[in-house]
């Protein structure tokens, strides 16, 4: 059920009477968050718009849904009941939309204090660059538990990097970013494969990572490659390797690195696949100095199997398979927001990447 446009005034009274004309439709109204998503006004707003209802299909909140329009001069507001699960009862909650364009901006920080439930976290998502600082940042900043950024948005990687370094200074704010979250499978692949010391060992003693990701872009992503310049810097920082070289030839990234005894080479290359998800990681493939192979690599027909093979000079060992989640899509924000704190594996990456110019991806 949505309303019409009404005033900002009006949107607790409007929400009482929503909920009133629901008595005995064994609607049960829950909030476990407050949950601020801002977008502007584009394709990618329906994506962020699908993300949000994926977030309380699984925690029911309070929903408050800016769109900010680069034409015209309003404010507009309308509120709804949103379903999140069903049961005996159906677990419904608040959606409060906002849309805004012109100096009204302004204005918005002032009609959200009055609708954000006491006492329970809030977190802010937010869908456009973080280098447009706007007043209605500075005053989200203020107000959030923890700030996610979507780095699809952005045009420099390592300023986007330092950046959020300087907004985990402030003692009250977590900070994320959903390509990190997005590529949280192939971290727990990885760390799973290389836990005992034995072979962590062989690991260190990398010549030459290939890792393939999807290039095909879409409405909502083009961006493409930060998924995996995220997973090669994760893999370098945590295991102390120094960057000396970065070269970038329209999405062929070609990295290298200095570490105890040698050097290791880290290669991205772009594939294109339309019925794959934008962004995603195809293929690791690893080879150490004492020629021990890793490969792991996705099923294209069944995207959630990955096929492993480790094998050596003198053996190969059964492929084995690793299941990823069969839904990954649209739960990276929800996995962000159970985790509690900010990475210290993601602030490490975003040391590295502030460092580098190189990052720059306003080009694609």
């Amino acid at each position: 059920m949505t309303t019409d446009i009404i005033p900002p005034s009006e949107i607790q009274s409007e929400l009482c009477r929503i909920w009133d004309s629901l008595e005995g439709a064994n609607k049960m109204r829950a909030s476990l968050f407050n949950l601020i998503f801002f977008t502007k006004k584009k394709a990618r707003a329906q994506y962020i718009r699908e993300v949000s209802q994926k977030v309380i299909e699984k925690f029911p909140s309070r929903v408050i849904f800016i769109t900010a329009d680069t034409e015209g001069d309003y404010l507009n507001t309308r509120v709804s009941v949103l379903p999140s699960s069903k049961g005996e009862y159906d677990i419904s909650c608040d959606f409060i939309q906002i849309d805004v364009a012109g100096g009204h901006q302004e204005r918005v920080p002032f009609v959200i204090l009055p609708h954000l439930l006491p006492d329970l976290p809030v977190y802010v998502i937010w869908g456009e660059n973080p280098e447009e600082e706007t007043a209605l940042f500075t005053q989200l900043e203020k107000l959030a538990t923890r700030f996610i950024f979507d780095s699809e948005s952005i045009t420099d990687l390592s300023a986007f990097a330092k950046q959020l370094i300087d907004l985990n200074q402030r003692p009250h704010l977590d900070i994320a970013d959903l390509n990190w979250a997005r590529m949280e499978s192939w971290r727990d692949l990885l760390a799973s494969t290389f836990y005992r010391p034995e072979r962590l060992e062989k690991l260190r003693k990398s010549s030459k990572i290939q890792i393939l990701y999807n290039a095909q872009e879409t409405a909502f992503t083009c961006h493409t490659q930060i998924q995996a310049i995220y997973l090669q810097g994760w893999l370098s920082t945590q295991l102390g390797w120094k960057l000396a070289k970065l070269t970038n030839d329209k999405g062929k990234y070609t990295f290298e690195y200095s570490r105890d005894g040698g050097k290791v080479e880290i290669l991205l290359y772009p594939e294109w696949y339309e019925h794959l998800k934008a962004g995603d990681i195809l293929s690791i493939d690893l080879e150490t100095e004492d020629q021990n192979h890793f490969s792991f690599g996705r099923n294209l027909d069944l995207p959630h199997h990955v096929s492993m093979r480790f094998s050596t000079l003198e053996k190969c060992d059964m492929p084995l398979k690793y299941i990823f989640a069969k839904d990954e899509s649209g739960q990276a924000l929800v996995k962000e927001i159970i985790h509690r704190g900010t990475s210290q594996h993601f602030l490490n990456l975003l040391e590295q990447i502030q460092t580098r110019k190189e990052f720059s991806i306003c080009e694609y």
